[in-house]
């Protein structure tokens, strides 16, 4: 551990503040088990930092869509350094994709930027996009600390770009069977929680959601712990679609995976407008402004 800290602390001394870096973090698929590594791009904060640091997680389309970058740079321009997980670098299928692996990997995630200089390891948050959103809303769950050994250590923040909330709604029911994204996870992992402040920024005609603009609404009202849904904040922007960042408008076939397991085409539309939005509702939400 000290060695880490040692290597970290050496890169941050010779690399410009303005810069990014490609490092390596430790992760396990749980307490216990061996350790490997997964890469992420790092950010110091810039300019004056706020000893905050925030975890930004891709979506299914992998890192090489270049959709976490925009909120890297913005954000460590405000003062928080930024991780950006390389789960996988292309669109992967779900089929492919370990959900305990990349639950890990977020753990991981945590672990790297609570070790940083200058961080407050109590002020480090994340957010996701799509897939990404998926595991910032489970990092709401006590099965995620206590399955990767986190101890004491919790995220302080979450926030969750477009998530497929009625998927999000099967898992608080506890009905999470033939969804491959919580393969593997306990069926009620979801109806324990930790209590931590979360942001659903929703998409009124996500596809997945079959456009319904009241799926992630409803979700946050099935959250079992009343005090974790008192704590969780939706916003609703009625005309964005799912995966409003991508910078380009396209779709493609969804089988199995749109409300109630039903098959329909996912329809992508680019939205700067929206874009803006959620940049500000997020940096007003971790700032608490």
């Amino acid at each position: 551990m000290k060695k880490v800290i040692a290597s970290l602390f050496i890169a941050l001394m010779v690399t410009p503040t303005w810069s990014q870096t490609l490092v390596k973090v430790d992760y396990n698929t749980g307490a216990g088990t061996t350790v490997q590594q997964v890469e992420a791009v790092f950010r110091p904060a810039k300019g004056a930092a706020n000893g905050q640091a925030l975890l930004i997680l891709h979506h299914g389309g992998g890192y090489s869509d270049n959709t976490t970058q925009q909120y890297a740079e913005l954000y460590s321009s405000k003062g928080f350094a930024t991780l950006e997980l390389i789960m996988f670098r292309t669109r992967t299928p779900s089929t492919v994709i370990d959900p305990i692996a990349i639950h890990g990997q977020v753990m991981g995630g945590l672990q790297y930027l609570s070790q940083v200089p200058g961080v407050d390891r109590k002020k480090v948050s994340a957010m996701g996009m799509s897939m990404g959103a998926f595991l910032t809303i489970n990092a709401t769950s006590s099965w995620f600390y206590e399955k990767y050994g986190a101890g004491d250590l919790r995220f302080d923040k979450l926030i969750a770009l477009y998530p497929v909330c009625w998927f999000m709604s099967e898992a608080m029911k506890g009905q999470t069977q033939d969804i491959l994204i919580f393969k593997g996870l306990p069926n009620t992992f979801l109806q324990q929680s930790v209590e931590i402040p979360l942001l659903i920024l929703a998409a009124g005609k996500d596809s997945y959601d079959t456009m319904d603009a009241n799926a992630c609404p409803a979700f946050a009202k099935s959250i079992v712990n009343p005090r974790q849904a008192a704590m969780t904040k939706i916003v609703v922007y009625p005309n964005a679609t799912h995966g409003w960042d991508h910078g380009k408008d396209y779709s493609f076939p969804l089988r199995g995976q749109c409300t109630g397991r039903t098959s329909c085409t996912n329809r992508i539309v680019s939205s700067p407008e929206t874009v803006e939005q959620g940049k500000q509702a997020v940096l007003s939400f971790l700032t608490g402004q």
